[in-house]
């Protein structure tokens, strides 16, 4: 064997275990978004829950309004739907945004529920109700931090696939950029 044959199969073995390790890099990059996720669906689960319990405990002060409920009820239902389909591929973009378009709908039909409750003191007096809006704020809250912790993931794995040379084996096993989980969460 020539110098030059064990050069080039030095290079060719050094260009595999080069690229194995990078795509391997970019995986647990990827697998470390899905698993910061995972305390996040947990707190959209709790939260999804505590927001049925308020419209059913709402609902007998807003007979007048089932149009808010059924409405809140709907929203909470399609926020639902995306955050299963996050959890299925949450470094998915696309599936990332229509999560933080359906909580932002989510979000302005619970604005309505409070604002209908304005107009009814007793509902705002009621106890259950005081107790869910609390339980509300506090897995908002819990549900902001996970986001945080979800958004350093994301900040890794894309800056990873940015940089030179991982960002060729990004482009050559067709890894995407993942989105930012951006909800804003106002207190009721």
């Amino acid at each position: 064997m020539s110098t030059k044959s064990i050069v080039l199969l030095v290079l060719l073995a050094l260009t595999v275990f080069w690229t194995v390790g990078g795509y391997n890099r970019l995986m647990r990059l990827k697998n470390t978004i899905g698993e910061s996720f995972s305390p996040i669906d947990f707190q959209f689960k709790d939260r999804h829950d505590l927001l049925l319990k308020l419209a059913e405990a709402a609902g007998e002060y807003l007979q007048f309004d089932p149009v808010t409920l059924s409405e809140l009820k709907q929203a909470r239902s399609d926020s639902s739907t995306a955050n299963d389909a996050v959890r299925a591929r949450p470094s998915h973009a696309i599936l990332v945004r229509a999560l933080m378009d359906a909580e932002k709908i989510l979000n302005n039909k619970l604005d309505n529920l409070w604002h209908a409750g304005t107009t009814n003191l007793a509902m705002l007096a009621d106890p259950q109700i005081r107790e869910l809006a609390q339980q509300l704020i506090m897995t908002q809250s819990k549900l902001a931090f996970g986001c945080q912790a979800f958004n350093l993931s994301v900040n890794h794995f894309n800056v990873a696939q940015r940089q030179f040379p991982t960002l060729l084996i990004a482009k050559l096993f067709g890894f995407s950029l993942a989105a930012p989980l951006a909800i804003g969460l106002d207190s009721p």
